[in-house]
């Protein structure tokens, strides 16, 4: 008996969830022919003109910015190769010879938790020398 009631109550309270309400009488769209044709033409405008400014921006990707950047990489690459030389010299000077040390440079409040406390994390030895006098 208790059963029974359960499931009429739960049949009732869940009911409108699987069947269409009683007071639906017409449905809720009606569908519209012209609209439908207008909508249409919007939309095959909108795929022509998408297709266009991909086409665009395409066209100005592979012929504008891949040889801007051709063109300006080379000049970089070259002084980076004339860095590159100077640091190797600088890589095999002692720390006399080092450039001198300011005290605005390599200030250190405290030591870095890793390593020896006194190199940061992207320490380049090569370029970076915390010399202490």
């Amino acid at each position: 008996m208790f059963r029974q009631n359960i499931k009429q109550f739960t049949s009732r309270r869940f009911g409108s969830h699987y069947a269409p309400s009683k007071f639906l009488n017409e449905a809720s769209y009606k569908s519209n022919p012209k609209l439908g044709e207008q909508f249409m033409k919007q939309y095959e405008t909108k795929v022509h003109h998408s297709e266009g400014i991909t086409n665009l921006w395409k066209k100005l990707t592979y012929f504008v910015a891949i040889p801007a950047i051709l063109l300006v990489a080379i000049p970089v690459g070259k002084v980076e190769m004339e860095h590159a030389k100077h640091r190797e010299h600088q890589r095999h000077m002692s720390d006399e010879e080092w450039p001198q040390q300011y005290e605005y440079q390599n200030i250190r409040a405290k030591p870095f938790f890793w390593g020896d406390g006194d190199k940061t994390l992207f320490w380049n030895s090569d370029v970076n020398r915390h010399i202490q006098k």
